[in-house]
């Protein structure tokens, strides 16, 4: 539904709103930078017959572990398939991935965590290893169509905060100062306008829309397409006010309008249904929405889709876990499936605001510094652990306490946004100010 302050915004700025339809609220309306052409890179991959690149197996000396990437020859990207979708999902509320992506080789990791760390992780190569409750994707990095990047966060101090809600503004604005919006609406206001006049360009296959998408005002949020199907008395009371409020904005109500048709047309023929079957939390609804979209030819250009699968665990961390972690992986690997060959015009990356400490609480873990990113889909050279791993003793954390950040998050999603999403190089430094989204510190785990 549209938020009182969106329809005021539409009202008086005579200019579309984004909207919100199902649960959950708007981003509201704000000024407009003109569209800018990107260049267009390209690469896909799926599970089978996927791209992976050589092994670079780990380092070992005063930072023990994995160093992949580093500083990447970059020239200019190939041609992009014509719709590659790029799917962030942000797991809310700090994720451990610590305890996700195992360090076992570290010999300070059992150390730092004698009662809750993993036991018997799944080898992914010689130092580090999966929770045994991501086991569903194991099949995916084998195959090479999906890796992670390890010791991601903010490498400026002066951007490290350990409060949840500011840790997310930042992350989703993508700088700590200085920018009024989100950086994924900074994308989208450079994007091609081809993708711009799509009424479905930009979603949240969520309950609202994030404040990632904060300054672009045609961002939909849709959680549950079957809420719209068939005469729903939700669907039809989304669909009335949307249509009488472009109705009363006239002219300038034109995008509300498309969204009012776009919307009957999703009724009179459904997106498909899904192939395979998806985990009853909003996190599997949310994917298999975002499915949906590309499945049935919406051509979404970026979806955004919440995590808040029980990552706070200050508490009991070994228990939650056994719960979130199949719950989130089966997510993951049902999207992967569902999509089949179309997952070659897919990225999909996820990141949370902070990791949490490297040393535990007797039963779990406060509130940290550095992470580790899941990437998945096309052009990923996956089957690989890259970035730069800093060790766990005393005087290698951060604090004496925290995983240090070795790569910087906006880096990672540099490198997405230039090799897949067609976003010039030379326009990264607007949408991530701070200079470390440019190649000079990507990590090369785009093909």
């Amino acid at each position: 539904m549209l938020s009182r302050r969106a329809l005021l915004a539409l009202l008086a700025a005579g200019g579309s709103s984004a909207c919100s339809t199902g649960t959950g609220t708007a981003t509201p309306a704000a000024p407009v930078s003109p569209a800018l052409s990107p260049t267009s890179p390209g690469g896909s991959t799926g599970l089978s017959g996927a791209t992976t690149g050589s092994s670079t197996g780990t380092s070992t000396g005063s930072t023990t572990g994995t160093t992949t990437g580093g500083t990447v020859a970059v020239g200019e990207p190939a041609s992009l398939p014509p719709q590659h979708t790029l799917v962030v999902v942000f797991q809310r509320f700090a994720a451990d991935w610590i305890n996700l992506l195992v360090p076992y080789g570290d010999p300070d990791y059992a150390v730092v965590r004698p009662n809750i760390k993993v036991n018997n992780p799944i080898l992914l190569d010689d130092y580090f290893g999966l929770n045994p409750g991501l086991s569903a994707l194991k099949e995916l990095y084998d195959a090479g169509t999906l890796g992670f990047v390890t010791a991601t966060g903010w490498v400026p101090l002066e951007a490290r905060d350990r409060s949840h809600f500011f840790a997310q503004s930042i992350a989703e604005a993508g700088a700590r100062s200085g920018v009024s919006d989100g950086w994924l609406g900074r994308v989208m206001l450079r994007d091609q306008p081809e993708y711009q006049d799509n009424t479905w360009a930009a979603l949240a296959a969520e309950g609202a829309v994030p404040a990632s998408f904060q300054g672009y005002p045609g961002a939909i949020a849709v959680r549950d397409f079957a809420a719209y199907y068939h005469g729903s008395v939700m669907g039809d009371a989304a669909t009335a006010l949307i249509e009488t409020i472009a109705t009363i904005a006239g002219p300038p109500g034109d995008d509300v309008r498309r969204l009012a048709a776009s919307m009957n047309s999703l009724r009179e023929a459904p997106l498909p249904a899904p192939t395979v079957a998806y985990p009853a939390t909003s996190f599997g609804n949310g994917l298999k929405a975002a499915a949906q979209t590309i499945r049935g030819g919406l051509a979404p250009r970026v979806i955004t889709v919440s995590s808040e699968d029980d990552w706070d665990t200050h508490v009991n961390q070994v228990s939650r876990h056994a719960t979130a972690l199949p719950n989130f992986a089966g997510a993951i690997r049902a999207f992967h499936d569902d999509l089949g060959d179309l997952m070659g015009q897919v990225t999909l990356v996820t990141m949370t605001e902070f990791g949490r400490k490297a040393k535990e609480n007797l039963s779990g873990t406060d509130h940290g510094t550095a992470s580790s990113m899941l990437v998945m889909g096309g052009g990923v050279r996956g089957g690989q652990v890259y970035g730069q791993w800093p060790g766990l003793s005393a005087t290698a954390m951060f604090q004496g306490e925290d995983l240090e950040p070795t790569t910087d998050f906006r880096s990672v999603l540099g490198e997405i946004l230039a090799r897949r999403m067609g976003v010039a190089e030379s326009l990264l430094e607007e949408i991530f100010p701070g200079g470390y989204a440019g190649s000079g510190h990507w990590r090369g785990f785009l093909s």
